[in-house]
């Protein structure tokens, strides 16, 4: 009797948390990353009541939202986090960590401009690693929206643009010889 309550509630929670995954899912900005999980209780299950329960192995999915305003500018993955103060007495109150955001111009050698963005620190610094901005914002999978997303878009164009230009002037350089 006690099991059988017992693995009602495991599956109704289970149910739960699928719905509440897809529908989160669902929402605009929200990255979501499977996982498989194994259920708590495996060995509740008997053979018989195995069939009529869902399996005990099903996947969850992780959803993690993004901020509107880490979805405008550069921000590398980094958004607000929230936390504690933890004073000398130990009384926590409720803080945001916010990231290390500025505006900054930073020279696209593709476009052969100076592109103002809001970026964090890490993202400048994921800049210089990836040897550009250029080759950041077309290698990166944080850029995914706003301001970077447009300048990514107009160095692809850019860059085709030029493809072309080539083809075309090796054409008549070869036509013409």
């Amino acid at each position: 009797m006690l099991s059988s309550m017992l693995l009602s509630g495991f599956s109704r929670l289970a149910v739960s948390q699928v719905a509440r995954t897809t529908s989160a899912a669902a929402q605009p900005g929200c990255l979501v990353a499977a996982s498989s999980a194994v259920s708590p209780f495996p060995s509740a299950v008997s053979g018989a009541d195995a069939s009529s329960s869902p399996s005990c192995s099903y996947s969850q999915q992780q959803v993690r939202c993004r901020s509107n305003r880490s979805r405008r500018g550069l921000y590398n993955g980094k958004d607000i986090r929230s936390g504690n103060n933890v004073p000398f007495s130990m009384k926590k109150t409720k803080r945001k960590f916010k990231p290390n955001v500025f505006k900054k111009s930073v020279y696209s050698e593709t476009l052969d401009e100076m592109v103002r963005f809001h970026l964090t620190a890490s993202a400048l610094r994921s800049i210089d690693k990836a040897g550009g901005l250029d080759s950041y914002l077309l290698t990166s999978r944080h850029v995914t929206s706003g301001e970077g997303l447009a300048t990514k878009e107009r160095i692809l164009r850019k860059m085709a643009a030029n493809a072309k230009k080539a083809v075309e002037n090796d054409a008549a350089v070869s036509g013409g010889a």
